[in-house]
């Protein structure tokens, strides 16, 4: 599991780093009105919460495989608890560039959303893989 834990995390953090650099490019130099100086809140915000889905998922027992669907749909739900409450104050604190702000942060949160589904997959086919692993040898019937 934890040569699992090691490659989610650097996927992770190399996901993030492309994709918040890559943003970063694009909003520079094609969209520079909407550039933010809070821009780097959104890849630090989306880094935590991945890092917490990791650590959660690392710390579940394998052995019951319902109990990780409730964990994944309950970080789900907390996910988006957490991201519509920084919407909120982000709209307090800044209501000038709100619009802007969940623009980008939509688009971070789908693209996260499409990589932290491809690391529940394969956390689901590293279950099976070990529970085939525990299972003792088929018997051939002459």
């Amino acid at each position: 599991m934890k040569k699992m834990t090691k490659y989610f995390l650097i996927f992770h953090t190399g996901m993030l780093l492309v994709t918040g650099l890559g943003m970063w490019f694009i909003l520079k130099f094609f969209f520079p009105e909407m550039l933010l100086k809070s821009y780097p809140l959104i890849p630090i915000f989306f880094y935590l919460l991945g890092l917490v889905f990791i650590y959660v998922f690392n710390h579940n027992s394998l052995d019951k495989p319902e109990k990780i669907v409730n964990t994944y749909m309950l970080m789900r739900m907390i996910k988006i608890f957490v991201s519509a409450m920084l919407l909120f104050i982000y709209w307090i604190v800044d209501k000038d560039h709100i619009r802007n702000f969940a623009i980008i942060f939509v688009i971070f949160y789908v693209i996260n959303l499409i990589w932290e589904t491809y690391i529940y997959l394969r956390m689901e086919m590293y279950i099976k893989y070990k529970g085939d692993q525990k299972k003792p040898p088929r018997v051939r019937i002459d």
